[in-house]
């Protein structure tokens, strides 16, 4: 056989070829609108919020912890200046990083000494705390609420005639707000088991076994597919660290349902 008649394609395989061309440009197309109207119906007032949070994940585990902290304190101060967002789970979301930060390096950072590492967990403490307030006090404040209560509830804070909203479809923008808050009903009670997980693991790294594992239980009765709750109280007990079976590798937990 020639190059020539290898080159050759059919007339089938150019039918093929044009319907998974036409396939993959129709998806490109749809993802690009669909994420651009979800960007568009969130709160512009804490946009920038999102992106300093978001280039925090990216740089964390990359550049110094405590040069990154610069875009949690951005991040918190606008949610801070806005009375509907002062107390909001973001807060929470914050601190907890913060403390979660600080706990790697004084649990990895070979270079400390042991006073420095006393240092840096009583921090995490401090942090841990501070999102343990924010997560309950939202949770007392949101939780149990139906979408028509929470757009009550959100009707003195966003109005449409807001100068911030200008250029945007406001309707749209207070419901994903609403959206978001329903989400969060589920999320943020998951938020707070993972700072009681810190919480119980700073106290294991202060020799402190029994605040530990009073804390380690705390999380998993607010979520009980806690897997780090899980494995650390394990090894607290004597036991081994606690791996995922091939079932929950496969089909996880729905992070959906409570």
């Amino acid at each position: 056989m020639r190059v020539r008649e290898i080159l050759i394609i059919s007339h089938g395989t150019k039918v093929i070829l044009a319907i998974t061309f036409i396939v993959s440009i129709t998806a490109v197309i749809f993802a690009f609108f669909y994420y651009r109207g979800i960007n568009r119906s969130e709160d512009p007032r804490i946009r920038k919020a999102r992106e300093y949070l978001l280039e925090y994940e990216k740089i964390s585990g990359v550049v110094s912890t405590i040069s990154a902290f610069s875009l949690l304190d951005s991040a918190f101060a606008i949610f801070n200046a806005l009375p509907d967002y002062s107390s909001s789970f973001e807060a929470g979301l914050i601190y907890n990083n913060k403390c979660s930060s600080l706990l790697l390096m004084a649990i990895y950072d070979s270079t400390i000494n042991e006073a420095e590492k006393n240092k840096l967990l009583a921090l995490s403490m401090k942090y841990c705390d501070s999102s343990i307030i924010a997560y309950k006090k939202w949770i007392s404040d949101w939780d149990g609420l139906s979408p028509e209560e929470i757009n009550e509830k959100l009707s003195p804070f966003m109005k449409a005639d807001d100068p911030a909203f200008k250029g945007f479809n406001f309707n749209k923008v207070l419901a994903r707000r609403v959206k978001n808050i329903v989400t969060a009903q589920v999320e943020t009670p998951r938020r707070l088991s993972v700072s009681f997980t810190n919480k119980g693991t700073i106290y294991r790294h202060m020799l402190n076994p029994d605040s530990s594992f009073a804390y380690y239980q705390k999380a998993l009765a607010l979520w009980k597919d806690n897997r780090t709750a899980k494995s650390n109280l394990s090894v607290l007990t004597g036991g081994n660290p606690v791996k995922p079976t091939l079932i929950e590798s496969l089909f996880p937990p729905d992070k959906n349902k409570k």
